[in-house]
């Protein structure tokens, strides 16, 4: 039997993202309801968009993969993809709670015992490569667009966004080049901060598995270009929906830079895979970016593509569904882990 913590828990992981779409919705002008409601809708588009999210987050399967491999743990594709899809769908449950990650880890750690760090570094880089995937991207957009974006008023802010897009890239490159290329220079300082005091343990128990990446360069840089093909293939995702919607919607390279950005302010572990984030910075960035003011709605598109991520993540629930013993009594320690902390 459920206690009253479990059921309130369950009533709010239902609850808060209820109440952020209700939010959402009512922030959507009438002009914007008016301009989706006067034309026809194009479903073989949007249908498009749901096969080219799939592919994507597929690729996101594999490139995991192959990092795990790196660290000299066993994993098939095909378990990638079950392991993946579960995680993909844990990912909705709460911001909080058993998230993907930490699922993704545990697993990794029952399957090799004792490599319970390199797991966890394999799941860390994962989504690092990630994130500088999203701001590679972004910033090549800035590039090929260079002076056609907003100017006036609004060009401080997007200057803003190209400096922290650009010092970002620049961090994380020097960063990994460290990680995959520092050789006798870093494993160096790795001895050497695991004899500080208080964090020496950890830098001594982390910094070799990062270090393992240094002997699989084509690996990694494999990864980064998965990276950059997951986010390229969510952006032509995200473009067909508004385009499926709208006669009139900022351009196909504009889209380069709007949903990168978004999906960098999604990343922040605030709310239940990042729902209301990714809307408020997809409309913000619709009234910013585009050189041509458009009436299409971001809040909007931003919302069907969360219902096209919903409807992959269903796919997650058949995948539980047909879960091994070995991946329940994961995520039952999952579930446990996550409740003591």
């Amino acid at each position: 039997m459920n206690s009253p913590r479990q059921i309130l828990l369950t009533l709010a992981k239902v609850m808060i993202p209820l109440g952020i779409i209700a939010f959402l919705v009512s922030r959507v002008t009438p002009e914007q309801w008016e301009s989706l409601s006067e034309h026809d809708k194009n479903y073989p588009l949007l249908a498009s968009a749901l096969f080219v999210a799939v592919g994507a987050i597929s690729l996101s399967f594999i490139r995991w993969c192959l990092l795990v491999r790196c660290q000299g743990i066993d994993l098939t594709m095909l378990e990638a993809h079950r392991l993946g899809a579960i995680c993909f769908l844990l990912n909705f449950v709460s911001a909080g709670s058993v998230g993907g990650d930490l699922f993704k880890a545990i697993f990794l750690a029952k399957r090799r015992p004792g490599r319970r760090v390199q797991a966890v570094a394999s799941v860390v880089v994962d989504r690092g490569v990630g994130l500088y995937g999203l701001l590679l991207l972004a910033s090549a957009a800035f590039v090929f667009q260079g002076n056609q974006l907003a100017s006036g008023a609004e060009s401080e802010d997007m200057q803003k966004i190209r400096f922290g897009c650009g010092v970002l890239v620049i961090l994380g490159t020097v960063v990994l080049c460290l990680l995959v290329f520092g050789g006798a220079f870093v494993d160096r300082l790795v001895r050497r901060g695991a004899r500080l005091p208080m964090i020496g343990p950890v830098v001594e128990r982390v910094g070799p598995p990062l270090r393992m990446f240094h002997h699989h360069p084509l690996a990694f840089g494999m990864s980064i270009l998965m990276s950059l093909g997951v986010h390229g293939l969510l952006t032509v995702s995200v473009y067909l929906i508004a385009r499926s919607l709208y006669p009139s919607v900022p351009t196909f390279a504009e889209h380069f830079i709007i949903v990168p950005i978004g999906m960098l302010a999604s990343a922040l572990p605030i709310t239940p895979a990042g729902l209301g984030l990714f809307e408020a910075a997809i409309e913000w960035l619709y009234q910013l970016i585009p050189s041509e003011p458009t009436l299409a709605s971001g809040t909007l598109i931003a919302l069907v593509f969360e219902i096209v991520k919903v409807i992959i993540a269903i796919i997650g629930t058949v995948f539980y569904w047909t879960a091994g013993d070995e991946v329940r009594e994961s995520m039952e320690e999952a579930e446990h882990e996550a409740e003591s902390h």
